[in-house]
């Protein structure tokens, strides 16, 4: 990752911190993710990219304990608050870059990260990174817009004017690439939709300048288009769509 993009995400995402934490959407499928990780009282989860912990949290609920990374300052002040909310103990926050984690081969029983892949500049490294610090036996899940290839240009154009550290959102074909890794078996996947209203969405960014205007014309465009994906339609003079998720799973070889 570019001394740049860093820099990039971390101003972003020092000022979505708060913001971040309290749309709704956030908290969708959480419990199916965590049901679908298999997790229980013996395991060690690393949750990279971690953002305001709210995955973290869910997670140190049923596990042993929770490592959470993320790269940017803020993020991890706001996990903190998140932990100390629901007063749990089985969790350390650390401060690191997801292409070189800080941590030694075969440490953890699930690896997992949410919403983050579509910020990587190299996704197969972070990958790789996330199957080296992975258990034998233990599990990779990445949870993160997944698009038809149909959808994938004007997706992107639209995030990356709405959110400059946006990278490339994957498409079904490119995650399905990753996960045919030779280390890994059992294969699961789970489709689910983050509703969003526009303005609500808006608020919690920061584009440059003039780019919210143009955002707003886009997604009017797409209510009768839909070339995004995302189901734009208009309710009450108020603009909606639908961010769609899937959760991918795979066993790493014993």
């Amino acid at each position: 990752m570019t001394k740049e993009h860093k820099e990039k995400i971390v101003e972003q995402f020092s000022k979505q911190a708060v913001a971040f934490k309290k749309l709704k959407g956030h908290y969708n499928a959480v419990d199916t993710i965590i049901q679908m990780s298999g997790v229980s009282t013996h395991h060690k989860v690393l949750d990279i990219a971690c953002g305001t912990g709210i995955s973290t949290c869910e997670f140190a609920k049923k596990a042993k304990n929770v490592i959470g990374l993320d790269i940017t300052k803020k993020m991890i002040e706001e996990a903190i608050k998140t932990q100390n909310e629901n007063n749990l103990k089985n969790i350390d926050f650390d401060l690191g870059d997801v292409e070189d984690l800080p941590y030694k081969d075969n440490t953890f029983d699930i690896v997992y990260t949410r919403y983050s892949f579509h910020h990587f500049l190299d996704t197969t490294k972070v990958f790789e990174e996330m199957l080296r610090v992975c258990k034998p036996d233990g599990k990779v899940i990445v949870v993160d817009v997944a698009l038809e290839d149909k959808y994938s240009q004007a997706y992107n154009s639209m995030e990356k004017l709405r959110d400059p550290s946006h990278t490339k959102a994957l498409t079904f074909q490119e995650f399905n690439m990753l996960f045919s890794n030779k280390n890994l078996s059992e294969h699961k996947q789970s489709s689910y939709k983050v509703d969003m209203e526009l303005e609500e969405q808006l608020a919690a960014s920061f584009p440059n300048k003039g780019a919210k205007n143009r955002l707003r014309e886009i997604f009017k465009k797409d209510i009768k288009t839909n070339s995004l994906g995302v189901d734009s339609y208009l309710q009450e003079n108020k603009i909606y769509f639908s961010y769609p998720i899937t959760i991918f799973t795979a066993t790493k070889f014993k």
